[in-house]
């Protein structure tokens, strides 16, 4: 809200700077965004009066002659269309500074000398929004009742001398949103009781009360008062008002329609002035609107009224939509005569939701969604009909219908001084507390340190406690409250042992050149287990924006794959992801969280060479990048088992099951065709990788592996070729040759595997390199031939292997 400070006096004995001011309100919990004075820049500016005005041939231009209480007039070509002989008029002198800092000097326009210029409201500074309709095209005028004349500078004639305070109000301090609001809080940070008059209204006119019957519904409208005013002259209202009007940013229209609006910024009421005429049929109804019901509102927008909200009918048509904006066949014109006032406590909710939804949003609106004083209802409507009768020559008719009259009554807030001082951490007496809470005028009664307080309605943000504690200590001041360290339990710094292996795991699969995805949690059911052994009972979600985010994931490796397609439609090929987080299940009817590690490869094991060598990445390049993520975090490779699976989403064929010490830890393999068939991103690609529970694993971490100096003795190394029965795994072969090898094999790999024309149907040939060391001595032939033959026989005995 913008805060008139010459206004904001009217209340207040203020004697400080008005930006000091505004940093004291800002420190005590308002915050005052900016503090404006429109005369600042401005020089030079003064009135004039138009002695004549004659058309200048040919052109749009007219000459004219200005008294600017100087010895001789100004000759001064203006082309604006609304000049004429004797006009007040805004004139920038020869050397004035205008809005823009742009400066005015005499010159010759069209041939002919111009000492000054005469000014529209915006070229000094005013907006377009609050410059009055007759002015908006020309210069301005003064009004006839204008104490002014010529050579006086224009400043405070126009309210630009002021200081206009701009509160940057939060919802729950609609309060301010009034000059009394204000008053009320600046009285209270500068130690002052505001002067707020009561209003006296005399009628003078003959009863109404039987001329209108008001049906309202007390839950769309819990206050609902009307009040007459007959015999009314539309004209402009008077240059004070008007003042007041725009620098709290609103455009003077009549005096009517200025009238309710300055009562409105004076009391947070908002009002409205309808035709009377508008309600020939003698009936007033409050009711919600029907579906299919139109209104044009006041700025000539036709909306079809939703059957939420408030409308108020004549009986039978719509003529205002409740707490936004008034009907285009109830507003005030030029002819008016008669004018029925309104003053009401609309369901802010309500309010809210109409003004949102036709995107016409209103200082009415804003202040009933946000709340307003109910006990200023009636105040607010009989200062309007004094200022009617004042301003307008109007006869307030005798009576004040009251449709509904819903009592509001004070809020009442208990607590004490200790629990205030405990809260603040301060050590303030009870009478400093009482005393502070008196500055906001709440009544307060103590007792031995307990606080019994009447909150009055126009602070009805205040319910609880701890908002008392809020009042307190701002007002005190929060520069004044002392810094000490809150007593807490000490806590040490560092990650957790789970955490600290979670980021040691993920190091080193960003060391093998993978880079981190992070995917939604949130999935549809069917891919939130799919690629999972062993699906678990979902958590769903129970309002879901849509059904592709419905459910919680299970599995990591979904999110990687919507990745790949994501990046493969923008003709990314070379993919090799990774993600770490958390998947969901509601197992024995709790919900279940478990840290998951996921990759997923495509394309090439390297980018494109030189020299050509291009590998397509398979299943035994994944699976060895990860053993040897194994063999980085010291998992013991001979109690890893990979055993053939099938599972939802992965390749029936290139699909292997992980398990350590009989337990499952997770899958590798690739991504089905099916899947990859149906995304066209994805298809003609083949995407490998792997999944693995972290829950499970951490639990058989050891400290790792560990550096240790080159080996002092030769190794020796030794090739094994043997045809196999082809159902036979690598696994279970190397299983027997380790368990045969004795102590000193360093290191066991395949370098060839052969299925062909060659061999026996039904057979394959590997061949296997092994490597023997032993780290304390001279390793001999005779050791290594007596572990070699060890291997043969039993190779030969148990899986019936030929050696070739």
């Amino acid at each position: 809200m913008l805060v008139s400070y010459n206004w904001l006096q009217d209340f207040i004995d203020l004697d400080q700077d008005p930006k000091a001011l505004a940093e004291k309100i800002t420190r005590t919990g308002v915050e005052i965004a900016d503090v404006d004075h429109p005369e600042e820049g401005l020089k030079k500016i003064v009135v004039g009066k138009v002695l004549d005005c004659e058309d200048v041939e040919g052109t749009h231009l007219h000459l004219t002659h200005v008294d600017v209480g100087e010895e001789e007039p100004l000759q001064i070509v203006c082309g604006a269309p609304n000049v004429a002989a004797g006009q007040l008029v805004i004139v920038a002198l020869h050397g004035a500074r205008i809005a823009g800092n742009e400066k005015i000097k005499k010159g010759k326009i069209r041939g002919i000398e111009s000492y000054g210029m005469i000014c529209g409201l915006q070229e000094i500074g005013f907006a377009d929004s609050v410059v009055p309709e007759e002015f908006a095209d020309g210069i301005y005028v003064f009004p006839e009742d204008a104490e002014v004349k010529p050579g006086q500078d224009v400043y405070e004639a126009l309210g630009m001398d002021d200081y206009i305070l701009d509160f940057d109000i939060t919802p729950n301090r609609a309060d301010t949103l009034s000059m009394e609001g204000v008053a009320y809080e600046v009285g209270a940070i500068v130690n002052q009781n505001p002067k707020i008059e009561e209003v006296v209204l005399k009628e003078d006119g003959p009863d109404w009360t039987n001329e209108l019957d008001a049906e309202v519904d007390a839950k769309l409208a819990p206050k609902y008062y009307l009040r007459k005013v007959s015999g009314v002259k539309i004209a402009p209202s008077p240059l004070w008002m008007q003042r007041r009007l725009w620098n709290a940013g609103i455009r003077p229209i009549n005096n009517i329609v200025d009238i309710t609006n300055y009562v409105m910024l004076l009391t947070g009421q908002p009002m409205h002035a309808y035709d009377a005429r508008s309600f020939k049929s003698g009936k007033l109804v409050v009711r919600k609107a029907e579906k299919g019901e139109k209104l044009t509102l006041l700025n000539d927008k036709e909306v079809e009224l939703d059957p939420n909200d408030i409308i108020i009918t004549n009986g039978e048509t719509p003529v205002m939509m409740a707490g936004v904006m008034g009907g285009l066949n109830s507003e005030v014109e030029d002819d008016t005569t008669d004018v029925i006032l309104e003053s009401a406590v609309f369901d802010g909710t309500l309010v809210r939701k109409a003004a949102l939804r036709h995107a016409n949003r209103t200082e009415a609106s804003s202040r009933f969604e946000k709340g307003i004083n109910w006990d200023n209802t009636e105040k607010a409507i009989n200062m309007a009909a004094i200022l009617l009768r004042n301003e307008a020559e109007g006869t307030v008719d005798e009576g004040l219908i009251k449709a509904t009259d819903t009592k509001r009554e004070p809020a009442v807030v208990k607590t004490s001084v200790a629990h205030i001082n405990g809260v603040l951490g301060t050590e303030l007496k009870n009478s400093e507390v009482v005393a502070l809470l008196d500055r906001l005028n709440f009544d307060v009664e103590e007792n031995n340190g307990e606080l019994t307080i009447t909150i009055p309605n126009r602070r009805w943000d205040i319910s609880i406690p701890a908002d008392i504690v809020e009042e307190v200590g701002r007002l005190y001041g929060y520069d004044n409250l002392k810094s000490t360290q809150p007593l807490l339990a000490e806590t040490h710094g560092g990650y957790s042992p789970e955490e600290t292996a979670i980021r040691r795991i993920k190091n080193i699969v960003e060391g093998q050149g993978l880079m981190e995805a992070i995917s939604y949690s949130l999935t549809s059911p069917e891919q939130a287990v799919r690629y999972t052994m062993d699906p678990k009972p979902l958590v769903q979600v129970e309002m879901p924006l849509n059904s592709s985010r419905s459910a919680m994931r299970e599995n990591l490796m979904t999110g990687l794959v919507d990745a790949a397609s994501y990046n493969m439609a923008r003709k990314e090929k070379q993919l090799h992801f990774f993600e770490q987080g958390r998947v969901y299940d509601h197992e024995n009817d709790t919900f279940n969280e478990h840290e998951h590690l996921a990759t997923l490869y495509a394309g090439d094991t390297f980018n494109e060479n030189w020299q050509h060598e291009n590998r397509k990445i398979d299943f035994y390049f994944v699976k060895g990048q990860l053993e040897n993520l194994f063999d980085a975090i010291g998992l013991d490779e001979n109690k890893i088992v990979y055993k053939a699976a099938e599972i939802d989403g992965m390749h029936p064929t290139r699909t292997a099951a992980i398990y350590l010490d009989k337990e499952y830890i997770g899958m590798i393999g690739m991504v089905a065709h099916a899947v990859t068939l149906a995304d066209k991103s994805l298809r003609g690609s083949e995407l490998y990788g792997y999944e693995i529970d972290l829950d499970v694993i951490i639990k058989h971490l050891t400290k790792g592996l560990k550096s240790k100096p080159a080996p002092k003795y030769p190794a020796i190394s030794r090739d094994l070729s043997i045809l196999i029965n082809k159902k036979l795994t690598n696994a279970q072969v190397e299983n027997v040759i380790k368990a045969n090898s004795g102590k000193y094999l360093k290191e066991l790999r395949v370098i060839d595997v052969y299925e062909g024309a060659h061999i026996e149907m039904g057979k394959k040939s590997i061949a296997y390199n092994l490597t023997f060391l032993n780290e304390k001595d001279t390793l001999t032939d005779d050791v290594v031939n007596k572990a070699m033959s060890k291997i043969t026989e039993s190779l030969e005995n148990e899986l019936e292997a030929i050696i070739r």
